[in-house]
């Protein structure tokens, strides 16, 4: 079986990563897999690589060329499905079938955005849904949402949660290294991802509750689009209350997993999220976690794995944060694994390709 994967580019995403991850799945089953992507950024090309899956480049300066030069495409490889994540991609997917195909066209929106699935750019794009086969949900939450607004696509709805395959592990874990809870957050800097949030809360904490947490946060900074405001107003925040010691900003790292694994916890602020990988792959690890009520929070966090906080209120989060502050170190084992349990019913590698296999 022949399979295109679609989406904007290799960059350092959550959906980008979940396509790699994802194709990497289906070439273990020998599927033929390819990549088309139309912007130059390639944090995941090496992965791609390794896996002997080539990758075609559509670049375009005009949006109509670049239309034409994927459907062009897409319609003489021969493709037996085309899979496509995020809304762009989605549009240009199911352009792409329009005057008959003999391919599957299996989409995914993945963000869980009620007001850009009802946006004026959003009817204009899932007017063209139409055209697909499978519309795949990555939470059940954006199923319903999808529903809601767009039930006339009920019978293409499916929910496929994202696969959590997680590389060798090589770092050690130590439950409060250096006598402090390490609190890592993996998630790019944007306002919708709640920096400041946190920041505000780490703000509320008194000075001695400040010397027993360490949070560190790695994910894009939104260089190439210029679009730093959120990590600018971060780094000043944080200097500006003499937060140094308490939290710091990386950017994003293909060493995650390793990190992640030294952490005590894995936090989530965002306002907004689809499925989120940072939780998921914290949960695989066998760690407690720490979000806010966004995504299907109801099957991945209770008190019994967790914590769960208002991503628009800071002493939610500064409550949460104290809560933490206070478990023991056998507490944070316990809950750590609890919360494997629940990842491997819910995100193994088998139980999500077999889900694929079927709609393809």
């Amino acid at each position: 079986m022949k399979i295109l994967c679609v989406i904007d580019s290799l960059g350092s995403g959550g959906a980008q990563r979940q396509m790699v991850t994802l194709a990497k799945l289906l070439k273990e089953k020998d599927f033929e897999i390819s990549f088309l992507v139309y912007h130059n950024d390639n944090f995941f090309i090496d992965d791609l690589r390794k896996n002997n899956i080539p990758i075609e480049y559509c670049a375009a300066k005009k949006y109509l060329d670049r239309i034409l030069k994927v459907r062009k495409y897409i319609r003489k490889n021969n493709f037996d499905a085309v899979i496509s994540f995020l809304d762009v991609p989605d549009f240009l997917n199911n352009i792409s079938a329009i005057g008959g195909k003999k391919w599957k066209v299996i989409t995914s929106e993945r963000s869980s955005k009620e007001d850009a699935l009802i946006s004026n750019r959003g009817k204009i794009f899932n007017f063209f849904q139409r055209y697909s086969d499978y519309i795949v949900c990555n939470s059940e939450n954006a199923r319903k949402l999808w529903l809601k607004h767009y039930p006339q696509y009920k019978n293409k709805l499916v929910t496929i949660y994202n696969p959590v395959v997680l590389p060798e592990v090589k770092s050690l874990y130590i439950p409060r290294k250096n006598g402090k809870l390490h609190i890592v957050v993996a998630a790019s800097y944007q306002y919708l991802k709640n920096p400041i949030g946190l920041i505000q809360a780490l703000m509320l904490l008194d000075e001695d509750e400040k010397q027993k947490i360490r949070i560190d946060w790695y994910g894009r900074i939104e260089v190439t689009t210029g679009n730093t405001a959120a990590y600018d107003e971060s780094c000043k925040l944080r200097i500006e209350n003499h937060l140094e010691s308490v939290i710091s900003l990386h950017e994003a790292t293909k060493n995650i997993i390793d990190i992640m694994n030294q952490a005590d916890i894995i936090g989530l602020f965002s306002e907004l999220e689809g499925l989120p990988n940072a939780i998921c792959e914290g949960m695989m690890l066998g760690k407690p976690i720490i979000m806010t009520h966004v995504s299907d929070f109801e099957l991945l966090v209770d008190e019994n794995n967790g914590f769960l906080c208002d991503w628009d209120n800071p002493l939610s989060i500064r409550d949460t944060l104290l809560k933490a502050i206070n478990l023991t170190n056998e507490d944070l084992i316990r809950m750590g694994k609890n919360s494997k349990n629940k990842a491997e019913k819910l995100f193994s590698e088998e139980v999500i390709i077999n889900q694929w296999l079927s709609i393809l």
